[in-house]
């Protein structure tokens, strides 16, 4: 799809390039978890359920920390995987 966009926009010589890092999510599990209920799919989850979320924020909380857990470092900060493409092309002429 986004090759043929590029495409239909009159760009060439199209490349992806995948680049896999660890991010950092907190410096500590509390941090992580405020990140992860700040932005990102969980987040967003949570706001949309409104009042139900808010009932059950302690549940959503641990359930939260455990899934986090694994990836808490030896330093005690909490990094996950992470994945995006580079894309580059070049103008056609």
């Amino acid at each position: 799809m986004v090759s043929d966009q590029l495409i239909a926009a009159g760009y060439r010589d199209i490349v992806f390039e995948r680049s896999d890092a660890d991010i950092e999510i907190g410096a500590d599990l509390d941090e992580a978890l405020a990140f992860a209920l700040a932005l990102g799919p969980a987040g967003e989850v949570v706001r949309l359920a409104g009042d139900a979320a808010v009932q059950r924020r302690a549940e959503i909380e641990a359930a939260m920390r455990a899934t986090l857990r694994p990836f808490v470092g030896a330093d005690g900060r909490v990094r996950a995987p992470s994945s995006c493409w580079i894309v580059t092309a070049r103008v056609r002429v």
